[in-house]
């Protein structure tokens, strides 16, 4: 998945459904920031790639996309969490957002640099990225609601 797909791809962590279960549980707690957090900035990146369609996305707009990203990454980092599973999703989590901000950065530069190597490099990053991508979302999606149900 390239960061372009990343960015139109629907990706939404179950937030809803942990609603149900309430905040009484450090452990759904915790997986309710991530979730909120990462819902957020698929959000905000949605919002402002999809206006263009399939037309050429100024380099501004992927410039903000990259922020988003790495304040997602900060924002995700900064969490406290005390759930060993729910602290390695975070730190892959971190590693995500860091890799598809790094390489939307690197595309912009081999862009404007006409370095078309440089371009598929950012774009092999941005695949790295989206194999991780979905790998978390299955992965939280499971841990978080597949116990919410049990519990």
């Amino acid at each position: 998945m390239s960061w372009r797909s990343f960015f139109k791809s629907n990706w939404y962590l179950g937030l809803i459904s942990l609603s149900l279960v309430g905040c009484s549980n450090a452990k759904y707690t915790e997986c309710q920031q991530i979730i909120e957090i990462t819902n957020q900035v698929n959000r905000q990146t949605q919002d402002i790639i999809e206006p263009f369609g399939d037309r050429q996305i100024p380099k501004d707009v992927w410039s903000q996309a990259a922020t988003m990203m790495s304040v997602a990454a900060e924002k995700i980092d900064n969490l406290s969490l005390t759930d060993p599973q729910l602290v390695d999703y975070q730190n892959n989590l971190v590693e995500m957002f860091r890799i598809y901000s790094q390489a939307t950065d690197d595309a912009i530069k081999a862009r404007e640099s006409k370095n078309l190597k440089a371009l598929e490099s950012a774009n092999e990053k941005a695949k790295k990225a989206g194999l991780l991508q979905e790998k978390l979302v299955m992965g939280i999606n499971n841990y978080c609601l597949g116990q919410a149900v049990v519990e």
